[in-house]
């Protein structure tokens, strides 16, 4: 008669099984939609992952231009919109009618739901709310610049109404950098990239 297996089964500390539960909480980000898309009244679609992405892709850029902490800025793009998976997501015309949610308490159950202090959520995201440091002011300009773009190709597929959007988020940016960045971007046509590449590259790709 055979001997049957001992299957041991895995321990996982609560730190490691927080972790996972950590990550479902950012994925919920991409069922969250822009709560500016109702007022852009476009046909493109947006959720807070992927405005998320954006920010830390610009800030990121941004840093680069001014020399800053380019680690540090990335590291707020990517939180700066956690609270939204407990809190919701509201836009500037919202904002003006409802109570603010409490981010910041948002962010410290967060740090301490999945042991992540030694991450420094809470600390990152103080220094952006207050947005005295380089860091946290280009940031902001990032989070502005990444709604341009969702406003930008709304305009160009055919919603000239949001013209006026664009030129007050262009009025909100802070930096030197972002402002241009900002002025450029209303003036470049979204398709612009790829036309360039398709005017590269047209005459020296077979077609058969």
């Amino acid at each position: 008669m055979k001997k049957k297996k001992i299957i041991k089964k895995k321990t996982f500390s609560k730190e490691i099984k927080a972790l996972v539960n950590f990550l479902w909480e950012c994925r919920i980000l991409k069922y969250i939609p822009r709560a500016s898309l109702q007022y852009l009244k476009g046909p493109t679609k947006e959720n807070i992952a992927e405005h998320s992405f954006y920010v830390a892709v610009i800030a990121w850029l941004l840093a680069n231009l001014k020399k800053a902490q380019e680690e540090k800025v990335i590291k707020m793009a990517l939180i700066h919109n956690l609270p939204a998976g407990r809190g919701g997501e509201r836009n500037l015309i919202n904002r003006f009618y409802t109570q603010e949610i409490n981010k910041q308490k948002i962010i410290q159950e967060i740090s301490e739901d999945y042991y992540l202090k030694d991450l420094k959520f809470v600390q990152l995201f103080q220094e952006l709310a207050e947005g005295k440091t380089l860091e946290s002011k280009i940031v902001r300009d990032a989070d502005i610049l990444a709604e341009m773009l969702l406003e930008k190709e709304c305009f160009d597929l055919g919603n000239k109404q949001v013209n006026k959007w664009l030129l007050f988020s262009l009025n909100r940016l802070k930096t030197k950098e972002g402002k241009i960045l900002g002025e450029l971007l209303i003036k470049t046509d979204v398709d612009t990239w790829w036309l360039e590449l398709v005017k590269r590259y047209i005459l020296i790709t077979e077609y058969f």
